[in-house]
């Protein structure tokens, strides 16, 4: 019988030799979780848990037995045994971490907002560097980026809060602006009025007039008695007290309050930075427990016919020298959606993506259980057929484009290659 494990919580500590280390819990069901790295389970049933790992054959009534045990029944599953017909987040061949981690950050940061019923707000933080922080998130890393993530694919809405600018030296946001001189970058400036002396046309700031009690031309010697006959004040000039440069505009610069660097504003990087709410598309997202995510890889995974690329390649080399040496056929495709990228900034992402999971299943629905099929990169996948031409592979994919346009509303265009012989060993290459 499959051991039914789970962390006691979430910051569970496991003793590894006498250092206490922190582990994110998980529900393992159908086998026996490896060691792994900052990973952990135990067996008390009920206790919470990050997500639940499927490491053999599950049964439904088994699944539908934990996700009642758990606190929390929208907690993310992930499949690594090839379970068929389970609800499932992630499916993979490989259990890593990195493959326990899929989506996980993203999705919390959306069940935060949807249980609190309330947006991510930006403030300000004089202690950090970055200069803003989420205080519902506390100072996770890479926040920011996360959030800009989910805001592309449309699960988040941006407000605008303030922008910052980075140290060119160490990145701190902690910055004082002031006024340089564009000359010596000195920021002992003062304000002064110029002054114009009609009769022989000089204009200087007023200092430079100045002779005690008096104002004297520095160009000609005359003095200037009557203001609006000898002269007059036709603006203010910046004057540098450093190097005694006259300009119409000083320049912003931004010393770091951290490192001291000094750092103009034309070279500073730009942040801007906003409050987060979460659209409907959003919620979506989080009760489906997955980002939409254009790749075709976990979207094939889920069927028996799909391969790894090493095994795809493994079976498509046998079937080829069968071919060769019995002289008998096989085809070689490659399935593509060549207006992904449009069809995304014109529909949104996860319209796209809702199309194209309909698109992957109308088409490996339409395969015979002989072909079998590998992702080929994130829009693409390549199809081999044995014992078919490539004539009758043509009639298939023809079917199959047939039946995506009619199950999925998004114009989706689908590009085949089709080859034969050697030249299905040339795309095999290729691909």
């Amino acid at each position: 019988m499959d051991s039914y494990e789970t962390a006691v919580a979430h910051n569970s500590v496991v003793t590894a030799g006498t250092d206490p280390v922190l582990t994110t819990p998980f529900l393992v069901l159908g086998g026996t979780l490896p060691a792994l790295a900052g990973i952990s389970c135990r067996t008390t049933p009920g206790a919470p848990c990050a997500g639940i790992l499927m490491l053999g054959p599950v049964t439904p009534e088994r699944l539908a037995e934990a996700l009642i045990e758990v606190p929390d029944p929208a907690v993310p599953i992930a499949d690594f045994a090839g379970n068929q017909g389970l609800r499932c987040d992630f499916a993979s061949e490989r259990l890593d971490r990195a493959a326990i981690a899929a989506d996980r950050a993203e999705l919390t940061l959306l069940r935060i907002a949807y249980s609190r019923d309330a947006a991510i707000e930006a403030s300000f933080a004089p202690d950090s560097s970055l200069l803003v922080d989420y205080r519902l998130l506390g100072r996770i890393s890479v926040a920011r980026q996360r959030l800009e993530a989910l805001a592309d694919l449309d699960l988040l809405r941006r407000h605008f809060f303030t922008r910052t600018h980075a140290c060119g030296r160490c990145a701190s946001a902690r910055l004082h602006a002031y006024e340089a001189c564009p000359a010596c970058g000195s920021g002992n400036l003062v304000d002064e009025p110029i002054v114009h002396h009609y009769r022989c046309g000089c204009q200087a700031p007023e200092s430079r007039f100045t002779n005690g009690r008096l104002l004297v031309c520095p160009k000609c010697r005359r003095e200037l008695r009557h203001f609006g006959v000898d002269y007059g004040k036709p603006g203010i000039a910046v004057v540098c007290r450093g190097c005694g440069a006259v300009e119409d505009e000083p320049v912003p610069n931004f010393a770091c309050l951290d490192c001291a660097a000094v750092t103009p504003s034309a070279d500073s990087s730009p942040t801007d930075w906003y409050h987060y709410d979460l659209t409907e598309e959003g919620i979506r997202a989080l009760h489906d427990g997955r980002l939409p995510r254009l790749d075709i890889a976990p979207v094939l995974q889920r069927y028996g016919r799909a391969f790894s690329p090493r095994e795809f390649s493994l079976l498509a080399g046998e079937a080829l020298r069968v071919s060769r040496r019995y002289e008998r056929p096989f085809a070689l495709a490659r399935l593509t959606v060549a207006n992904i990228d449009q069809l995304r900034r014109e529909l949104g992402p996860v319209a796209v993506d809702s199309a194209f999971r309909l698109a992957i299943d109308a088409s490996v629905g339409l395969l015979r259980d002989s072909d079998f099929v590998t992702p080929d990169g994130p829009a693409s996948m390549l199809i081999g057929f044995p014992e078919t031409s490539a004539a009758l592979a043509a009639k298939v994919l023809d079917r199959v484009k047939k039946e995506v346009a009619v199950v999925v509303a998004a114009p989706l265009e689908i590009a085949v290659t089709i080859a034969e012989g050697e030249r299905a060993s040339a795309l095999l290459d290729h691909g």
